[in-house]
């Protein structure tokens, strides 16, 4: 077979080849609550504290998570991010700050320690993958005794 034949087989298997991998990469990817596990809990009067396990390979972006509340009795507040990695991530073509492994949020409610549904959305991606998710979206029902949320929904 001569060069040209080569070269010409070569760029025509390359797309077949980048098709098999992303496919394999799709195979592999976890469902969303595998790679991403949450909780919620009032640790305080007027504080909820929202912790997320991030499964191994997989991350959230720092400035990719918002929280609200639907009851005009409350409003969030504040809310407390530990410092988080910095890479370049190539999904994104900039610098981008994250967590692995977990993250612990605080979100500071004014309002008290009402009963209060809570709703917080966060992006991840598997990062060994090159895959990122659209955004992910909890809703918690904390009662106003405290404690563990009484349901939680992902949307």
């Amino acid at each position: 077979m001569n060069a040209r034949r080569r070269f010409w087989l070569g760029a025509a298997a390359f797309p077949f080849a980048l098709l098999c991998s992303r496919v394999q990469a799709q195979a592999n990817l976890l469902q969303l609550d595998e790679a991403f596990r949450i909780s919620a809990r009032w640790v305080e009067p007027g504080v909820v504290e929202l912790h997320y396990l991030i499964a191994p390979g997989y991350h959230l972006y720092r400035d990719r998570f918002s929280f609200r509340t639907d009851q005009g009795s409350a409003s969030v507040a504040a809310i407390e991010l530990p410092p988080a990695l910095e890479r370049f991530d190539p999904a994104m073509g900039q610098q981008m700050r994250f967590y692995a492994d977990h993250v612990t949020v605080r979100v500071r409610l004014a309002g008290g320690q009402r009963a209060v549904k809570l709703t917080t959305t966060a992006q991840g991606c598997a990062a060994e993958l090159g895959v990122c998710y659209p955004p992910l979206v909890w809703v918690f029902e904390l009662p106003a005794s405290g404690g563990r949320e009484s349901r939680r929904d992902r949307r």
